[in-house]
């Protein structure tokens, strides 16, 4: 039996405070409690439960009282199942996530001509010893204009840079907005974590007649988790 990909990214402390809140009748404690039953200090309390409460596995129901959500009982379920396959407490191929920055740059023209198409690039830079390959997917989507190309990105990032281009249109407005999201995928289809994104705003002429402007790079860093 394998653990599920969503639980694999969270680190070993995390899962004793799923645990641990699991065997509650009303899934829910005080600090001091889960810092007792689980063995964390005050500093490793405040990293775990940010990095809970953040992807949805609890909640902070009053003063220093910290719950299970829908999905973070459908966790403890899914660990009970686990644990019971390997009762000694051998973990099997629960690994170690650790999570890293990679900058997300979009670069195109400082100013672009309504209802003309431009050209732009969205891309990553390099990322030294990034030793995996990761799925990543960054969603597009555009405020007074239109995208022509494919509204999603797909990446398959190692240490290196990579980039693609992309197709946009102005509509006849001062400004566009581009947005993009950015989503790393795991092994299975519901297994997808949110990295991060950016938006960016580009000044829009109704000359047809200007010239081309200068390329501008936007960038915003994502957070990508990276399993040892």
């Amino acid at each position: 039996m394998e653990l599920p990909y969503h639980l694999k990214t969270l680190l070993p402390d995390a899962l004793d405070v799923i645990r641990y809140l699991g065997t509650l009748d009303n899934f829910r404690a005080y600090k001091d409690d889960i810092c007792e039953n689980v063995g964390l200090t005050d500093r490793g309390f405040g990293k775990v439960i940010r990095r809970l409460v953040t992807k949805g596995y609890t909640v902070m129901d009053g003063n220093q009282v910290y719950r299970l959500t829908e999905q973070g009982q459908d966790s403890a379920q899914e660990l009970a199942a686990y644990d019971a396959v390997y009762p000694d407490g051998n973990e099997g191929d629960l690994r170690i996530t650790e999570h890293v920055a990679r900058r997300l740059v979009l670069v195109l023209p400082s100013l672009v001509v309504a209802e003309q198409p431009t050209r732009a690039y969205l891309g990553f830079h390099p990322l030294p010893d990034f030793d995996q390959t990761s799925d990543v997917v960054a969603r597009l989507s555009a405020v007074y204009g239109t995208l022509d190309s494919a509204q999603e990105a797909h990446f398959e990032l190692d240490d290196s840079p990579a980039h693609q281009a992309i197709q946009l249109t102005p509509g006849r407005y001062d400004r566009m907005r581009i947005r993009v999201e950015v989503y790393q995928l795991g092994p299975n289809p519901d297994d997808i974590a949110v990295a991060g994104g950016m938006y960016v705003d580009i000044d829009v002429t109704d000359d047809p007649d200007h010239g081309s402007a200068p390329l501008l790079a936007y960038g915003a860093d994502v957070t990508l988790e990276r399993i040892e």
